[in-house]
């Protein structure tokens, strides 16, 4: 170690970069003195007997204002420098650093934003928020849950995103837990609660998005074949058979048929009134012949026009007798959600225009019915050929 030497107002220590904080000791008779950094405005060392401390003065709004920020050797002069350099910066832009340092101290954890600022605006203005708290315990909680927001990087953000997808979870179920994040991160940014959103510098996973599925003419004359007569193939539920049936009628979502009410239902101009749908807006669904036959079948003792007569409430599952339904019109590798789909592909390949169908699911930008607009072969090749005749029309004969 460098012999230590007396300070004295000649000497010269020289710039920052070669100022050695193992060569200050007190004058004699001093019991603590205090000296500043060359070129570092506002940085001082503080020495005593006992320790070498760094201070941070200045002056802001025409008071003094000071702070310690450490001791010698637990925070280096590089440290010390950089973290009055910023306090210069908050001077600059006329911010108090010392009560912005206060302020980013007392910030929330992820966990606390979550549960005291996020869920209760999610609650007022989501229907999935139940979703939200189920993604942010099991995949967010346990990793960043205890880090206050303002620390938490895209680079740890990152990380996470891999965590997740390392579970055997798929690229959608880890873009899932990434849109909480970002809306979580986007209000912090609303809030002032920081400067910037994380959130943009991650990426997202790429979807393989599952292949729509919707059902040719053939399966289609066999699974109406069994929903007509399905207790001769050992489907008693004739009310699931009718949810079925509504499913496939009317495009309309799962959700939104079990949910149905007698009081959702205008009979005598054949409308559903959905006060909310999954978007969080009302929207009429117009009942066709058809619909309104499988409605006039159900019971009316419920206020629910398809309940669970041993609850009086909507069923919770409907997946086994689907099951068996699809198993004896033998048709494979179709979901509940398809029947949806298959309303919508059927739409487009009838003549409907992209705007009609659009509403007639109740989406809220015709992007998003873009994806169920699915085109047969045989539509398309109708429509080739029609164009090929309409410029066929203009050759000259020979």
């Amino acid at each position: 170690m460098n012999s230590p030497f007396a300070i004295n107002a000649s000497t010269n220590l020289g710039t920052s970069q070669f100022f050695n904080i193992e060569k200050l000791t007190l004058p004699e008779g001093k019991s603590k003195v205090e000296i500043s950094i060359p070129h570092v405005k506002g940085l001082k060392v503080v020495v005593s007997n006992a320790s070498k401390s760094f201070m941070f003065r200045a002056v802001f709004a025409q008071k003094k204002i000071s702070c310690m920020i450490g001791k010698y050797p637990d925070i280096s002069l590089e440290q010390a420098i950089n973290i009055v350099i910023q306090y210069q910066h908050s001077l600059n832009k006329g911010i108090n650093p010392l009560e912005e340092k206060k302020r980013v101290k007392n910030l929330p954890t992820l966990k606390d934003f979550f549960y005291k600022t996020y869920l209760p605006l999610a609650k007022l203005n989501k229907k999935s928020w139940k979703d939200d708290i189920s993604r942010f315990k099991n995949h967010i909680e346990a990793t960043l849950g205890a880090i206050q927001i303002n620390i938490i990087t895209a680079a740890m953000l990152s990380d996470l995103m891999l965590e997740i997808k390392g579970e055997n979870r798929s690229n959608a179920t880890v873009n899932r837990s990434r849109a909480l994040l970002s809306s979580m991160f986007n209000l912090a940014f609303e809030r002032e609660v920081i400067d910037l959103s994380p959130m943009s510098r991650v990426k997202k996973f790429v979807e393989q998005n599952h292949i729509e599925r919707y059902l040719s003419d053939d399966e289609l004359q066999r699974l109406m074949q069994i929903l007509t007569n399905h207790k001769v193939h050992g489907i008693e539920n004739q009310i699931i058979v009718g949810i079925v049936e509504m499913l496939l009628l009317t495009g309309a979502r799962k959700g939104e048929v079990l949910n149905l009410k007698w009081s959702d239902l205008d009979e005598n101009n054949h409308l559903w009134k959905l006060n909310e749908n999954k978007s969080g807006k009302p929207r009429i669904i117009q009942l066709n012949s058809e619909a309104q036959l499988i409605i006039r079948r159900m019971s009316r003792k419920y206020p629910y026009v398809f309940a669970n007569p041993a609850t009086a409430l909507p069923y919770n599952d409907i997946r086994k007798t689907f099951q068996n339904i699809l198993e004896a019109a033998q048709i494979e590798n179709f979901r509940i959600h398809d029947l949806r789909h298959n309303f919508a592909s059927m739409a487009v390949n009838n003549g409907c225009d992209i705007y009609v169908v659009q509403h007639l699911l109740g989406h809220a930008s015709p992007t998003t019915t873009q994806r169920y607009a699915h085109l047969r072969q045989d539509t398309l090749r109708n429509a080739s050929e029609m164009l090929a005749g309409r410029i066929n029309s203009a050759r000259p004969t020979l």
